[in-house]
């Protein structure tokens, strides 16, 4: 007897120790992840916790995605090979989700099998992979993600002690991966509140200058259109005088020059209003290359490219992407005075087409890359442009509902990046099918 009870005292102390160690083990865990305000890094960190405290040879989780609370889709994964994404994604009015928000503790896949459909794709997903224990994360009544894991390395099945351990873990580390989403929101939602400033400010001293150009444009273009006119009468007063039909000649280019510099003027400030309409970008960038060729290649530039075949239509309209994509690939070549590569790379997501248009020239110093889409300012000699063809250029993109940006080419190459987005029309939100045939219509040839 008396040997009895000392082999029941010896199994308490031990599993006495044990629970010690395992809330010791998890308030340290606890007060790391609670200082970590970056999502992917907490995701990232929790699957190495698990992998490393359960002894588990793979683990993924999935928590919801920031402003969207009926969908869980911020994923992440160690140790399973063979999926992506999308196979974590869950819809929380799914069979799956509603199976799992009733469950209060993690739950052997065997057992929770009783209750899942064979052919839901999550059912399939964790068949196909070898998921041993589903731990539901809840949170203020509500499922906030699940975390998955595979068996055991050393064979052993999970315990009652593994999954209380894992119980309490989830708990709260559901409650750091909520703060770190709302820090993230909140950050956001503050760097949207600045750029928006910016956006209103940018507009208000757009709305004055657009004022100003046009008393300008006005006050400029009647002594404009006097100086053409007497110097036509000249022209004929001066024909057998060759020195001054030069003179004549270089006055009129000049003349020429202030005349398209007020009309870019205007342009930037009052923009041609066009409706929009579905426009294959793919054939715009393939005209405009062809029609650039012979001058990129006299300049010693050449012009590599992905494909341009069967894009998704884009909204916009031919002719403003046109003069977009002309006035792009010609800074590109000022950009490169001794030549160089010009790199069109075009990508597509289910919302945007994006063009990459990368240069081999020296790149822009960070003191202009703020200022590179203002009006009048320029980078190139005086007397070389007029500053206004970036800020025209966002003007045309913007009221199609797209976007430039400027950057630099990962060091240690050097250049510039110039990243268009245009909305594709098959994204676009609440469309209506009769508008969107009309635009499918003017397609170019």
């Amino acid at each position: 007897m008396s040997v009895e009870r000392d082999a029941t005292g010896a199994e308490l102390r031990a599993d006495l120790k044990r629970e010690i160690f395992d809330l010791y083990t998890l308030f340290d865990i606890l007060r790391r992840f609670s200082a970590v305000l970056d999502t992917s890094a907490l995701l990232d960190g929790i699957l190495l916790t698990t992998i490393s405290q359960l002894g588990v040879g793979a683990a993924a989780i999935v928590i919801e995605e920031p402003g969207k609370h009926n969908r869980l889709a911020v994923s992440r994964w160690k140790g399973w090979a063979e999926v992506c994404t999308e196979d974590w994604e869950l819809d929380l009015e799914s069979g799956f989700a509603r199976a799992l928000a009733g469950q209060p503790r993690p739950v052997l896949f065997e057992e929770l099998r009783l209750i899942l459909r064979p052919d839901w794709p999550q059912t399939r997903l964790l068949d196909r992979i070898g998921c041993v224990l589903v731990a539901p994360m809840h949170r203020r009544e509500r499922l906030r993600g699940v975390l998955y894991m595979s068996g055991r390395l050393n064979g052993q099945p999970f315990s009652e002690t593994d999954r209380e351990f894992l119980a309490l873990l989830l708990d709260q580390l559901t409650v750091a991966i909520e703060n770190a989403v709302l820090y993230e929101s909140e950050r956001q939602y503050a760097q949207d509140l600045i750029r928006t400033r910016e956006q209103l400010a940018q507009s208000e001293k757009m709305a004055t200058l657009g004022r100003l150009s046009s008393d300008i444009a006005h006050e400029v273009n009647n002594p404009l259109g006097i100086i053409r006119n007497y110097l036509q009468l000249i022209r004929g007063q001066v024909r057998n005088h060759p020195e001054a039909s030069r003179n004549i000649e270089l006055v009129s280019v000049e003349v020429d020059r202030i005349a398209r510099i007020v009309r870019q003027l205007l342009d930037a400030f009052h923009p041609e209003t066009s409706r929009p309409a579905a426009v294959d970008v793919g054939a715009v960038l393939s005209e405009v290359v062809l029609f650039l060729a012979p001058e990129l290649s006299r300049c010693g530039v050449t012009i590599t490219h992905s494909s341009l075949a069967e894009l998704p239509l884009v909204v916009g309209g031919a002719d403003p992407l046109r003069q977009v994509f002309l006035n792009l690939t010609l800074n590109a070549r000022d950009a490169m005075p001794e030549g160089g590569e010009l790199q069109i790379h075009v990508s597509v997501d289910d919302r945007w087409v994006k063009i990459a248009l990368a240069d081999q020239g020296s790149g822009i110093t960070p003191e202009n890359l703020s200022r590179l889409f203002e009006p009048f300012f320029s980078t190139k000699p005086a007397g070389h442009g007029s500053g206004l063809g970036l800020s025209i250029s966002r003007s045309i993109l913007e009221g199609f509902g797209g976007t430039i940006e400027a950057s630099n080419v990962a060091p240690p190459a050097t250049g510039a990046v110039f990243n268009v987005r245009l909305r594709r029309v098959d994204a676009l939100p609440d469309r209506d099918d009769a508008a969107t045939e009309t635009m499918a219509g003017s397609k170019p040839a």
